[in-house]
């Protein structure tokens, strides 16, 4: 797979992401996994 890492395309498409699904809301779906990526998950309340 051919990649710049230089460009910042996914960290604009995340931060897309998460005006549309998590800003304004108290549980925040899209968790960053570092080293690996971002999951879409409810967190477990303890």
């Amino acid at each position: 797979m051919n990649f710049d890492s230089d460009t910042n395309v996914i960290e604009v498409a995340m931060r897309r992401l998460r005006v549309k699904i998590d800003e304004g809301h108290p549980v925040k779906l899209i968790q960053t996994v570092r080293g690996m990526g971002y999951v879409l998950d409810v967190p477990q309340e303890e």
